[in-house]
């Protein structure tokens, strides 16, 4: 790189305050005074090209982020210090007899080095207190006739750490090493010696700082209890435990000194703030404004008994529903629900009165997998086509999910995937008996190191009701499809079969859409979409057949809990009188 470059990016530097700001790599600065090459000199072995590039790859980032190294200008103080650099790299990585030369140059510094032989391991000695015998399937990574490397005592340091806390009870684990290095040999002994300590117990486990809470219940969730064997990756289980029930701001662990064997463990509590008050609004030009409010309560009876109420207030829907969720149902990872909601809804295709009510249980089979099985009796009123029908239907729905996202509001990884079967009878007319079936999965992929993180995001769902005749099921239980939740571009419901140019609903259904989201800046992002769906009359999806697109882009502003989004979406298979050139849409979170 010539002086003149340098000059102008220096220049630049000034007047914008900060080298920073032009985003420029630090060793883009070393190139007059100190390009380097290293050349391996001795018996060539094939480990020598890994080795080279370990050490190139060392001078490269101790150049980034050595500030010492930085300050030097003078290129004999620059060799003679990254000399002892590379030396300390070398003896890391086994070479303890290595010889280093510096050549300077007119353009660059060039590193003469031998390593010389690999120093190995020649005897490994464990220094145990007389209560730890470990088993001989005890592996530490590390073997006599290992390479002598210090990452690797490091690893076996680390090793030895965790099979004595999993397997022991002690108090303390302080495990320290030493090296005694053999050059006539080329060899070392490596000790590893861990500290005598006493084996104890868990002694009384109290909480402090309490004030709805009820103590029992916390003890409850704990994955220890008094008389259990003292292990210190337990405690630190414990207190995610306690972090993960959202009832607490902080829990500070205080563990006591050892009387009679047992260690007492006290536990200062600061719980969070139990009742939340929200509210929303939100646009769609099919649907137009709608508000929503909500009231929740985590902490009822001291036990985390959850109560919640809200409300939603649209131009063609106005809801109000309440629940009760109790956790540890029966189980510590089971809860259920109770809820009631209480609906009108008048759109193109129905005018609805329904009041339900309902139980589920939910509970988790692995780390992202649950099912929910519950029961639900709806009873509506139902205005299609100038007849009124009333219903009182008994459900009994039972859905699997499996959820590897890393954000439900905003994801950028992963995937979910969800089916429901949920069986109908009608209290009313018990010949009215249907199964309505429902598939979905999404899938999301970020490269974040590309320009504006683009994430790419796809989405499926297909559904099918089965068991009755199309003009048999209710309006509100038939699937529909388009609007802001589906097909964006089109009119809400109106993507199926038409009366009139009203929805009448379908049967059965798909939809698929495809995102790319891109970011910039740490708020700022926009988003170009396609989406596709359509409501069959036949009870079994035409996949891939009479599917209408709607394509659009839209703007999002990220906030610490949801992104906030506004979509312009435009038909591309537009009917007429039936279709408008666009559609908007204003709402929390991202659209799947």
């Amino acid at each position: 790189m010539n002086s003149k470059f340098s000059y102008l990016i220096l220049a630049s530097c000034l007047l914008s305050f900060s080298c920073n700001a032009l985003d420029l790599p630090k060793s883009l600065f070393w190139g007059n005074k100190a390009d380097f090459t290293i050349e391996l000199t001795g018996d060539k072995t094939s480990a020598h090209k890994t080795l080279s590039s370990l050490l190139e790859g060392e001078i490269t980032q101790q150049r980034q982020t050595n500030r010492r190294l930085q300050q030097y200008s003078k290129r004999s103080k620059i060799a003679r210090y990254e000399s002892q650099l590379l030396n300390e790299r070398l003896r890391a990585e086994g070479y303890y007899a290595g010889e280093i030369r510096s050549n300077l140059q007119s353009d660059r510094i060039i590193y003469w080095i031998n390593p010389g032989p690999l120093y190995h391991i020649e005897q490994l000695v464990l220094e145990l207190p007389p209560a730890i015998i470990l088993p001989a399937s005890s592996a530490l990574g590390i073997q006599e006739g290992s390479p002598l490397r210090s990452q690797a005592v490091h690893d076996a340091q680390k090793a030895l750490t965790e099979v004595i806390a999993l397997q022991f009870c002690l108090y303390r684990i302080d495990i320290d090493y030493r090296v005694i290095v053999f050059h006539k040999t080329h060899s070392a002994q490596v000790i590893l010696r861990v500290e005598d300590s006493p084996s104890v117990t868990l002694g009384d486990i109290t909480f402090t700082g309490m004030r709805s809470l009820d103590e029992n219940y916390l003890l409850e969730r704990l994955p220890i209890k008094q008389g259990d064997c003292f292990k210190r990756n337990l405690i630190d289980t414990a207190h995610l435990r306690l972090m993960q029930s959202n009832l607490l701001a902080r829990a500070d662990f205080h563990i006591g000194e050892p009387t009679d064997s047992k260690v007492p463990i006290s536990i200062d509590v600061v719980e969070r703030l139990h009742r939340t008050v929200s509210a929303g609004a939100g646009f769609q030009s099919d649907e137009g404004f709608g508000l929503s409010a909500g009231w929740e309560h985590r902490n009822v009876k001291g036990r985390a008994q959850k109560v919640s109420v809200d409300t939603y207030l649209a131009q063609n829907l106005q809801t109000v529903s309440s629940s009760l969720t109790v956790p540890h149902f029966r189980r510590n990872n089971q809860s259920i629900t109770f809820y009631t909601e209480l609906e009108h809804g008048d759109t193109d295709a129905f005018e609805s009165k329904l009041a339900t009510v309902g139980i589920e249980i939910s509970r988790p089979f692995q780390r992202h997998f649950r099912g929910i099985l519950g029961t639900e009796l709806e009873f509506s009123e139902v205005k299609e086509n100038i007849q009124t029908d009333t219903f009182a239907l008994l459900s009994v729905p039972l859905t699997l999910e499996y959820d590897k996202r890393n954000d439900p509001l905003d994801p950028r990884h992963g995937w979910v995937a969800s089916g429901q079967v949920r069986p109908y009878w009608d209290a009313y007319d018990t010949n009215t008996q249907f199964i309505k079936s429902t598939l979905a999965a999404s899938a999301y992929l970020s490269l974040e190191d590309l320009a504006w993180q683009p994430t790419f995001a796809i989405r499926g769902a297909l559904g099918a009701i089965s068991g009755i005749e199309h003009d048999q099921v209710p309006a509100t239980v038939r699937y529909y499809v388009g609007g802001g939740g589906s097909v964006r571009g089109y009119p809400f419901q109106s993507l199926g079969p038409l009366t009139d140019d009203d929805p009448d609903g379908g049967l059965s259904f798909t939809e698929v859409s495809l995102e790319t989201r891109l970011r910039w800046g740490s708020h700022w992002g926009g988003v170009v979409f396609l989406d596709g769906g359509y409501a069959y009359e036949d009870a079994w999806p035409e996949l891939g057949q009479d599917l209408r697109w709607g394509a659009g882009f839209g703007l999002r502003y990220y906030t610490s809990f949801a992104p906030i989004r506004l979509d312009i979406a435009m038909p591309l298979n537009k009917r007429d009188e039936i279709d408008d050139d666009f559609q908007l849409y204003i709402s929390i979170g991202q659209a799947f």
